[in-house]
């Protein structure tokens, strides 16, 4: 591959449907996903490797100890992060990798990676957000309501963003084009910096996070 790889940080609400748009990406552009690793339990039809690296807590913590992991939060009570070989072995190899996030991630990745495309993902309005959540009948009133309170912080951070993309019900092969159209650019983008682990500042932000207790 003669050109520069592409790391694409996708971001946006639960429920938003990042999941599925990457799904057809990967089909149809080969980009790699960057998955990440949870200590919750598999949702319906979810598969280890796939959707998520699942863990126990005691794993993920040895992992977290032994500096596996370019970045991990706390997410409603679950541990969640990246392991530093999604990232590294790929980029290693010249391949194209998507990064699937939330706000909180988007903000440690913009610190820690350089030359990344940050993308947020939105739908047309909360109404259509709660109608999704609900038809995936895995929320209870209280998780319901604690996704739904993340739009508002989600949409804030837009400016912050490369690109903005809505993803309107009903019109997935519209925002799957309109994605695919952004990585093309991208990758011919001579503009862009090469994708870069800023190793300095993951040290420097995991001290301060295991300062906090984040």
């Amino acid at each position: 591959m003669n050109r520069k790889p592409v790391v694409v940080v996708l971001h946006g609400p639960s429920g938003v449907g990042k999941d599925t748009v990457i799904a057809r990406l990967r089909d149809r552009l080969g980009i790699r996903r960057a998955t990440s690793s949870t200590t919750r339990p598999p949702r319906p039809g979810e598969v280890d490797g796939v959707d998520y690296h699942f863990l126990d807590e005691e794993t993920f913590r040895r992992k977290i100890a032994d500096g596996e992991f370019l970045e991990f939060a706390e997410v409603y009570g679950d541990l969640k992060g990246l392991e530093r070989r999604e990232l590294e072995e790929p980029l290693a190899r010249g391949e194209d990798v998507i990064i699937r996030t939330d706000v909180q991630g988007a903000r440690w990745w913009r610190k820690v990676l350089e030359g990344a495309v940050f993308v947020l993902l939105v739908p047309e309005d909360i109404v259509a957000l709660r109608r999704r959540l609900e038809g995936r009948n895995s929320e209870d009133p209280e998780s319901l309501a604690k996704r739904l309170a993340e739009f508002d912080a989600e949409v804030a951070d837009a400016p912050n963003n490369d690109y903005v993309v809505v993803n309107r019900e009903g019109a997935l092969d519209e925002t799957v084009e309109e994605l695919a159209s952004i990585i093309e650019r991208e990758r011919a983008n001579p503009d862009r910096p090469v994708p870069r682990i800023r190793w300095e500042a993951v040290r420097a932000a995991q001290i301060s996070q295991s300062a906090s207790g984040r």
